[in-house]
């Protein structure tokens, strides 16, 4: 018994670590891109820095007129899976030329994103633009080549708030980029996750904007019901070791204690023919 809950503890947590520390990388461009069309669709745990590099290296990035970089702190892979196929950035995704999506990257923190794209801006040549929602509307100008990095919100909470913030970072993001689109001749496109920061940290860094609201919800905005219908118990790597433990490890060691139960000893301890224990006493 202390050997199966022990492998019930374990199993769970093993599955959970297998995604922790990962972060999701997806790029796109409007045109055919040879730099996106040679990178392996499965580098599941590469580091996120070398991917990075590879997307925005300078003899790929720099044909493009503008190259929009979105930084997004907590960002998951289940949060992208949870925009409804009719989103702005779904359309956009699946009508890209050229594209790659690493769910789960293995993030690294040698060089920041910040740094990376102020380099790339430098060898193309191209104008360095920070952003983010609060500071309104892009405005791009048109005979020139740009580097954008947009510096989205902070996304956290239950799983239903985290929906509903991405559907308003995804609406504002399909529309600069259909703007993009609508104004230069060629884009490409970097979406990542950074982890959370110190809760601080997104309040000093940018002005407030009008998805902070979602992060803070009051008591009145949450679900009506029990601990099941305010928070994702059951998870993916839980669910699978749940069914290894039931259905491949517990019948395995069940089978081992009935195999040991039914072992019987092939030495009989009988008494000889003609032997009498009550003569033998009385002799």
């Amino acid at each position: 018994m202390a050997g199966r809950a022990a492998i019930l503890a374990l199993l769970p947590v093993v599955g959970v670590l297998g995604y922790s520390d990962t972060v999701p990388i997806v790029a796109w461009s409007s045109k055919s891109s040879s730099v996106l069309n040679g990178l392996s669709p499965d580098l599941r745990y590469e580091d996120s820095v070398s991917i990075i590099d590879g997307v925005l290296s300078p003899e790929g990035a720099c044909s493009f007129d503008t190259v929009l970089v979105i930084n997004q702190p907590g960002l998951r892979s289940s949060d992208l899976r949870a925009l409804p196929t009719s989103s702005g950035l779904s359309a956009i995704l699946n009508t890209a030329p050229s594209s790659r999506q690493y769910p789960h990257v293995k993030r690294s923190a040698s060089a920041s994103l910040q740094d990376m794209t102020e380099s790339l801006a430098r060898r193309c040549g191209s104008t360095l633009t920070n952003a983010s929602p609060a500071d309104g509307p892009l405005d791009l100008a048109e005979n020139s080549k740009h580097v954008v990095c947009v510096n989205m919100p902070a996304i956290e909470g239950s799983p239903k708030l985290r929906k509903v913030a991405m559907l308003g970072h995804d609406q504002y993001l399909s529309n600069e980029i259909e703007k993009i689109d609508a104004a230069f001749t060629s884009h490409l496109v970097l979406y990542v996750g950074s982890p959370l920061e110190h809760p601080g940290y997104r309040r000093q860094l940018l002005p407030p904007s009008e998805f902070d609201s979602t992060y803070a919800p009051d008591n009145s905005t949450l679900s009506d019901g029990g601990i099941f219908k305010r928070y994702q118990l059951f998870s993916t790597p839980l669910l699978v070791a749940l069914l290894v433990v039931f259905f491949i490890i517990v019948p395995i060691i069940m089978m081992a204690v009935s195999a040991l139960a039914s072992l019987q000893s092939s030495v009989r301890l009988e008494a000889p023919k003609g032997y009498h224990a009550q003569e033998k006493k009385t002799q």
